[in-house]
C-alpha cells in the first residue's frame, strides 16, 4: 500500500511538473511572438508571469528586460533592473544580442549605478564601431548623459526635494504644475481615465491654498475632445495659459478667472502655428510669452521662442532665442520668472542627466548666457521638467518620474537654497474698498514707468471679490499707479521705491469715499495706508544679504537687470524670507496696520470737484494712449506733509468772537427758497469767509419730525443745498463747507418755525474735524 501511494504521488507531482512547464513554454512563446511584434506591453506580461514560474533562461530574461525597456513609463523600465542584474551575473553570454549591453546600460543609468551605465556603454561602442553613425551617435550621446550624471552628482546640491503628498498628487500622473507668484493658486495637468470611457484623458486641475496647505484639487471643465493641459499662468493666478490639441498638432490658449470659475479658452491670436505649440510662459507686465514650438525654422525639435504684444492686441514678431539655448533636442516648457532676465526651462541635450533636465539661463543685456544644469537633486537620470520659481526666489516646483512617486509622474518642490535663489524683489500688497463698510469695489490698475513713459499691461486686475492685488517693484524705481474703481474717478497714486539691497514688504491699505453734502456729491476722498516691514533692518546682515549689498554696492547692472520687473496677484507673498528663508503666508487682511506707527504712512486726500485746480482730470499720452486721471497724490511726500502738518501749531489770525453767532436761516413752509431778507447776514458772513482762509462754515440741516419723514429730509437738505450754493456761486469752495445733516428734530408748537431753519456758524478749518 505505502508503495503504491508513493507511485501515486510521484505521478501526480510529475504531471503537475509537466503541467507548469507547458504552461511556461506556453508563456515563453506567446512573449516572444508578442516581443518580435514589437508588442512590448503584452509581451512583459506572459515573460514576467513565465520568469515568475521558474522560466530561468537568459534569453527569456533579455525579452523581458527589453519589453520593459520600453515602456514609456519610468517606474515599468526599472522593473527591468531584475533581468538585467541576472544577465551581468552571467556574465553577458555570447548568445545574447550585443544591445543587451545597451538595455543593461540604459537601466543602470536611469538607477543611478552610473559606473555600471559607463561601462557597459562603453562596451556597446566597442561592439558596433563605426558601423552605424546613427547608433553611434546616439549610444554616445547616452554615454555622456551617464558622465553628466556622474560629474553633478558629485557635486550635489544640498536642496531637500520634497514630493507633494495627496490631494496634489495620486496614482496617476501629475505633472506641469503652474504656481501663482505668491503661491495661492496652483493649477496642473493629470492624465486619468475618462470615468465614461476609461481611456486616459490629460485635463486640468486647480487648488487654492487656505493656511499653508492645499486645498483638494477640482477639475476645470473645458468644452473640448482633445487633450488639455497648463501651459503657463499669469503672477496673479487670474490667467492661465492652456494647451489644447492631440498627436502632434496643439495650440496656446488663454482663459480668465471671474470670480470662481473660468471662461473658455480663446486662441492666443497670432502666436500659434500649424504645428505644435506646447507651453508657454507670459511676463508679468503682459507683453511678452515665451512658448516651446516645433515650427519650420527651428535649430531642431523643440525650441524656445518668444513673441511680442502688439498695439492691436494681438502676439507678433516672433523670434527663436537662438542657438545659445536652442539645439538640435527638445527645449521645452519655459518659464519666464518675474524679474524677466532669468529664464528656466526643459531640454533633452547632450548636458541633461538621461532626461529631460530642467536648466537655467540669463540675459544679461540683448544676450543669453549659457544655460547652466540646476544639478542634483533636481535633475536625475530620468524625466525632470516642467519647474516653476516663486516670485522671492525661495521656492521651486517641477514634475518628475522619479522613484518614490505615488505614480506616474508626481509634483515636487523644494526651498531654494541662499546661494543659488534670485535677487529678491520688492512686494507691494495692497486692498482697495470704497464707502464707510469698506467694501471691495471693480477696480482696473494701470501701472506707468515714469523714467521711460511707458505703460505697464494690467494683466493683475484687483480681484472683484476681495481688492486685493499684489504688485512686485525693483529697487530705485519710480511708478505711478493709475486706479480706475467703478464709481470714482480715475485717481494716480505715485510709487517711489527706494534703493534698498534687500527684500521688503510694503502693505497698502485703499479706502474710497464719496463726498455728499445734503446728498449731492461734490468730491471723493481717497485714503492711503501703507505699512512697511524689513525696510530698515538693524544688526549684522545674514550671508544672503551681506552677498547682495555687496553686488549692488560694486553696481552690478545684472543684478539690477535681474529686478526690472513688475507683476502683481492677489493677497498672499513671502514674508521675512531672508531671515529664515521660510515662505509664510501673510495675508493684507491680518496685517496690524497701527502696530509700527514709525514705519507707517498715512495719507488722505479729498478732491472736490469745484475745485478746478485740484479736480480737473489730467491727461497723458502714453505709447499712444491717451489716459485721463485726477492729480498725483505723492503718497510719501503728503503723509510726511500731513503728518507734520497735524502736530503744527496753526495762529490764528482772525478774531475769535467771528465763531460764536449761530446765524439762523428761516423758511416758508414747504419752500426750499430762503427769503431774500437774509442776504445781507449771508453778505456778511461771506465777507469773513473772504478776508481770512483760514475759516469755513458749517450749515446745519434740520428736518421736521411730523408728516412723511423722507420728505421732510429732503426738503430740509434742499434747503441747506441752497445755503451751500450761495457760498459756493460767490467762490467759498466747497472744501470750505462743512455739511451737517441732524435729521428730525423735535416739534416746537410754540415757533413752528424753528423746525423749518437751517443753521449757518463760522468755524476754524485747523481745528474743527470735518
Amino acid at each position: 500500500m505505502r508503495s503504491t501511494f508513493l507511485i501515486v504521488t510521484f505521478l501526480m507531482f510529475s504531471i503537475q511538473l509537466f503541467s507548469q512547464k507547458a504552461k511556461v513554454d506556453d508563456l515563453i512563446y506567446r512573449g516572444e511572438n508578442l516581443f518580435k511584434i514589437k508588442n512590448y506591453k503584452e509581451a512583459a506580461k506572459s515573460l514576467n508571469e513565465a520568469v515568475e514560474l521558474g522560466a530561468a533562461a537568459l534569453e527569456v530574461h533579455y525579452m523581458l528586460g527589453v519589453s520593459y525597456m520600453e515602456h514609456p513609463n519610468a517606474s515599468d523600465q526599472l522593473k527591468s533592473l531584475k533581468s538585467w542584474n541576472i544577465i551581468e551575473q552571467a556574465g553577458f553570454p555570447d548568445k545574447l544580442p550585443k544591445d543587451s549591453y545597451y538595455y543593461a546600460a540604459q537601466a543602470f543609468h536611469k538607477n543611478l549605478e552610473l559606473q555600471k551605465a559607463s561601462k557597459y556603454y562603453n562596451k556597446y561602442l566597442t561592439l558596433i564601431g563605426s558601423s552605424d553613425p546613427k547608433l553611434l551617435a546616439e549610444v554616445s550621446l547616452k554615454k555622456q548623459k551617464s558622465e553628466n550624471a556622474m560629474r553633478l552628482m558629485g557635486d550635489k546640491k544640498d536642496i531637500n526635494v520634497v514630493q507633494m503628498a495627496p490631494p496634489i498628487n495620486t496614482e496617476f500622473t501629475e505633472y506641469n504644475s503652474v504656481v501663482s507668484a505668491d503661491q495661492s493658486v496652483m493649477a496642473f495637468t493629470s492624465l486619468r481615465p475618462d470615468a465614461r470611457t476609461g481611456r486616459a484623458v490629460e485635463e486640468i486641475y486647480i487648488t487654492y491654498r487656505s493656511g499653508g496647505n492645499w486645498g483638494e484639487p477640482t477639475k476645470i471643465p473645458l468644452n473640448t475632445n482633445d487633450n488639455v493641459g497648463t501651459a503657463g499662468i499669469s503672477a496673479d493666478g487670474q490667467q492661465m495659459l492652456v494647451f489644447i490639441g492631440s498627436g502632434n498638432k496643439g495650440s496656446i490658449y488663454i482663459m480668465s478667472k471671474n470670480g470662481n470659475t473660468w471662461s473658455q479658452p480663446a486662441p492666443v491670436r497670432g502666436l500659434n502655428s500649424n504645428n505644435l505649440e506646447s507651453t508657454a510662459s507670459i511676463t508679468p507686465d503682459g507683453k511678452k510669452i515665451y512658448f516651446a514650438s516645433n515650427r519650420p525654422g527651428g535649430f531642431g525639435g523643440m525650441d524656445i521662442y518668444v513673441a511680442e504684444k502688439l498695439a492691436s492686441g494681438d502676439w507678433g514678431n516672433i523670434k527663436n532665442l537662438g542657438p545659445e539655448i536652442n539645439t538640435k533636442y527638445d527645449e521645452d516648457a519655459p518659464f519666464i520668472h518675474p524679474d524677466m532676465k532669468t529664464l528656466y526651462f526643459t531640454s533633452n541635450g547632450e548636458h541633461s542627466m538621461g532626461g529631460r533636465d530642467i536648466f537655467k539661463t540669463l540675459r544679461i543685456g540683448k544676450e543669453w548666457k549659457t544655460p547652466e544644469n540646476m544639478g542634483y537633486p533636481i535633475n536625475t537620470p530620468l524625466d525632470d521638467n516642467y519647474f516653476t520659481l516663486t516670485a522671492d526666489g525661495s521656492t521651486g516646483f517641477f514634475s518628475s518620474d522619479r522613484q518614490g512617486g505615488y505614480g506616474g509622474q508626481d509634483i515636487y518642490s523644494f526651498k531654494m537654497p541662499e546661494q543659488y535663489a534670485n535677487i529678491p524683489l520688492t512686494m507691494l500688497k495692497g486692498k482697495i474698498t470704497a464707502g464707510p463698510d469698506k467694501q471691495p469695489v471693480p477696480t482696473k490698475i494701470k501701472l506707468i514707468d515714469n523714467e521711460n513713459n511707458t505703460k505697464v499691461d494690467y494683466v493683475y486686475d484687483p480681484d472683484p471679490n476681495t481688492g486685493n492685488y499684489l504688485i512686485i517693484l525693483p529697487p530705485g524705481k519710480n511708478y505711478d499707479l493709475i486706479i480706475e474703481s467703478d464709481g470714482y474717478l480715475p485717481y494716480t497714486l505715485n510709487i517711489n521705491v527706494p534703493n534698498q539691497t534687500y527684500f521688503y514688504e510694503l502693505y497698502q491699505k485703499i479706502n474710497l469715499n464719496l463726498i455728499r453734502q445734503f446728498d449731492v456729491v461734490v468730491g471723493q476722498e481717497v485714503t492711503v495706508n501703507n505699512a512697511f516691514f524689513d525696510t530698515q533692518q538693524e544688526g549684522e546682515y545674514t550671508p544672503r544679504q551681506a552677498n547682495e549689498a555687496m553686488l549692488i554696492q560694486n553696481d552690478s547692472l545684472d543684478v539690477y537687470g535681474m529686478m526690472d520687473a513688475i507683476i502683481a496677484t492677489e493677497d498672499t507673498a513671502a514674508f521675512n524670507y531672508l531671515m529664515d528663508l521660510m515662505y509664510s503666508v501673510n495675508p493684507i487682511d491680518d496685517v496690524d496696520f497701527s502696530s509700527n506707527p514709525d514705519d507707517m504712512e498715512i495719507a488722505s486726500r479729498t478732491y472736490y470737484y469745484d475745485e478746478s485746480d485740484t479736480t480737473t482730470l489730467k491727461s497723458r499720452v502714453v505709447e499712444g494712449e491717451t489716459i485721463f486721471s485726477l492729480p498725483t497724490m505723492y503718497v510719501t511726500e503728503e503723509a510726511k506733509q500731513q503728518k507734520e502738518n497735524k502736530n503744527k501749531v496753526v495762529t490764528a489770525n482772525y478774531d475769535k468772537s467771528l465763531l460764536e453767532p449761530v446765524y439762523k436761516i428761516y423758511f416758508d413752509v414747504g419752500k426750499a427758497e430762503y427769503n431774500t431778507k437774509y442776504n445781507e447776514t449771508l453778505q456778511k458772513i461771506y465777507d469773513h469767509l473772504s478776508k481770512n482762509k483760514q475759516l469755513g462754515i458749517q450749515i446745519s440741516g434740520y428736518a421736521s419730525a411730523e408728516g412723511d419723514p423722507e420728505a421732510n429730509r429732503k426738503l430740509s437738505n434742499e434747503r441747506a443745498i441752497e445755503l451751500v450754493n450761495f457760498f459756493n456761486y460767490k467762490g467759498i469752495v466747497r472744501r470750505r463747507i462743512i455739511a451737517k445733516g441732524y435729521g428730525a428734530t423735535q416739534s416746537d408748537s410754540k415757533n413752528p418755525e424753528e423746525n423749518r431753519r437751517v443753521e449757518i456758524q463760522i468755524v476754524d478749518l485747523n481745528t474743527v474735524d470735518n
